[in-house]
């Protein structure tokens, strides 16, 4: 693992990307390196950790001393990010914690309070943006007090954590399903500081009853409690360690004179090259560890990634960074090629083309999701459960999903899905989208199961003698020419469906309007694939193989529109000021041949 500061190097999509071309997140290889390293940016999982920590309320009075102790380096996530002042030097830091981490740790989180300039910068120009935040100065007034109610009762206040340096982090080692030990570290530049901190918080928990004894390991002092309650804590070459118990604390000592740890680990290596290098934080899982010790839990369960099953998951990271226009969060999951099956591979191999299932998505969306190849996904997980219970397996094929024909033959693999504007008492509405090999076979599918469906409205009757008889209303369809196409709309019913296939894609709608406004999309009317929002937010994510995007003033218009005036002022004080920086949340989805990369991202701009 390197030690040099994070670089600010980003390597953005071309100017005239468009949803559905592929592109990378990685600039040039360096030198001398096997795996690319990624772009800059990407930002939410130390805010995540700024959110927690300062809410996290105080726990049982002796049990939740532990937890304070823990807690405590949490909250100093805030301490460094919100206003100190090393946080204004736009220097950077190298990490300080990661070769003190044990390699044996199954869970890692680090977070950066000294990165690099660029990040600085875009977090300052982002936090301008929400004028409730009050600013740097509202910001560390916060903090403060949320400090001082956390640490109130061990009898300090935020002036005793000054100490706290570039970095914190926390790992858990889950050693059984019965025992885990974990750890905070924080790195500080002021190790009297730090220990005279560390006394008074060690006086705070004994003027309560607890008690401490301090014993040696390899030369360093461990403060450990006489019971299971409170933290041990220590000091090791500047970094201040409070763990679940002593064992705990000994193991990041043996790592810090020379045992292996999580920076050289080859798993973490892997999934941390492959994310940004410029970021604010990182989170790592060796889910293979992990499944060493609940693997058969995991595999009787069924869970599955998305692609895969689970058990073939090697390892999985997020990092978060603040870009220029918003922030990101990435996420890495890597696979152990060796477990995939022959489809897996396949899907995560597949060749990347654009889904023109997002030329059909009519502008006023408020939100869509698009996806390629999941054709093959489905097959694999339907296969699964088919070989695993005979009645899933009949019932798949009652329902012509499965067996000669069977719609899951006919499917290319792209599937969309949006919600747009709808006339009526709910003023939303969607369509799911599909690509089909056998328009024909497809449309056969539609009438048989969608007409099949029980769509009218229910109600139940009941005599005298008590018996009950549930009824439903009969429901009528019908076929209509829109621009050509025939729309197959129910008549009457309680949700009134409606469908059509649209050349090679399948139309399933809320309601006929919802599917005769994606034939008016495809005879020429505006798709959200020219929208200038639209194509502006997704160009922060790869869309290779799938995209997701919210049109956040759109959807918070809509909510508003459902309250009366009075309670509209309300929301919009309350809800609508805090959300109105933002104009979109977006997430995209790339596959290589053994692992997939996803982008979350807030668009500020």
């Amino acid at each position: 693992m390197s030690d040099q500061p994070p670089t600010d190097d980003v390597t953005g999509p071309p100017e005239d990307a468009r949803p559905g071309d592929t592109w990378s997140l990685d600039p040039p290889s360096r030198a001398g390196s096997s795996f690319p390293a990624p772009s800059e940016g990407t930002l939410p999982i130390s805010m995540a950790e700024v959110t927690e920590g300062g809410e996290a309320s105080p726990a049982a009075p002796r049990r939740g001393l532990k937890i304070a102790g823990i807690a405590l380096a949490t909250v100093l996530v805030l301490a460094g990010a919100a206003g100190a002042a090393g946080f204004m030097l736009l220097r950077g830091s190298g990490e300080a914690i990661l070769d003190k981490i044990p390699a044996s740790a199954d869970v890692v989180v680090t977070a950066n309070l000294d990165p690099a300039a660029g990040q600085k910068m875009n977090l300052l120009r982002m936090a301008s943006k929400f004028p409730a935040l009050g600013g740097q100065d509202g910001l560390q007034q916060r903090l403060n007090e949320t400090l001082d109610d956390l640490l109130r009762d061990v009898g300090m206040t935020h002036e005793d954590v000054r100490w706290v340096g570039s970095e914190v982090g926390l790992y858990v080692d889950v050693k059984s399903a019965q025992e885990t030990s974990y750890a905070a570290l924080i790195a500080t530049d002021d190790e009297d500081a730090a220990a005279a901190s560390l006394q008074k918080f060690r006086a705070g928990l004994e003027s309560q009853g607890a008690s401490f004894h301090v014993s040696d390991h390899d030369g360093v002092e461990i403060t450990v409690s006489t019971t299971p309650e409170h933290p041990a804590f220590a000091i090791v070459d500047g970094v201040v360690v409070l763990g679940s118990d002593e064992g705990a604390v000994s193991a990041v000592i043996d790592t810090a004179h020379g045992g292996p740890a999580i920076a050289d680990d080859p798993a973490f290596q892997r999934v941390s090259g492959a994310l940004p290098q410029s970021r604010l934080g990182i989170a790592f899982v060796n889910t293979g560890q992990l499944l060493g010790t609940f693997g058969d839990v995991v595999g009787a369960a069924g869970l599955t990634t998305g692609v895969t099953s689970l058990d073939a998951l090697d390892g999985a990271g997020i990092s978060v960074s603040a870009e220029s226009d918003g922030l990101a969060l990435d996420t890495v999951m890597m696979y152990d090629d060796t477990k995939l099956s022959d489809v897996q591979r396949q899907t995560l191999s597949a060749a990347d083309h654009p889904n023109q299932l997002i030329d059909l998505i009519p502008d006023d969306a408020f939100g869509m999701y698009a996806v390629e190849h999941l054709d093959a996904a489905i097959t694999d997980q339907v296969d699964r459960i088919s070989s695993s219970d005979p009645h899933a397996d009949e019932e798949f094929k009652r329902l012509g999903l499965t067996g000669p024909g069977g719609l899951l033959s006919q499917l290319t693999g792209d599937v969309a899905a949006a919600a747009s504007p709808e006339a009526g008492p709910i003023p939303v509405g969607g369509v799911l989208m599909f690509g089909t090999k056998d328009p024909d076979a497809t449309s056969k599918w539609l009438d048989t199961t969608l007409q099949s469906l029980p769509l009218g409205a229910g109600g139940a009757s009941c005599s005298f003698e008590g018996t009950c008889q549930v009824t439903r209303e009969t429901v009528g369809w019908a076929t209509e020419e829109h621009s050509g196409i025939q729309v197959t709309y129910a008549s009457g019913a309680a949700l009134p469906v409606a469908y059509a296939v649209i050349g090679d894609v399948a139309v399933l709608g809320s309601s006929r309007s919802q599917v005769e406004h994606v034939i008016d999309v495809q005879r020429g009317e505006g798709a959200i694939s020219g929208d200038p929002r639209f194509t502006s937010a997704t160009a922060s994510v790869p869309t290779d193989d799938g995209v997701l995007y919210l049109d956040v003033p759109a959807i918070v218009a809509v909510v508003r529109g459902e309250f009366p005036p009075a309670e509209a002022a309300s929301f919009d004080n309350q809800v609508g000021e805090a959300l109105k920086p933002i104009e979109a949340v977006v997430a995209g989805t790339k596959n290589e041949p053994d692992l997939q990369r996803t982008r979350l991202f807030i668009r500020i701009p």
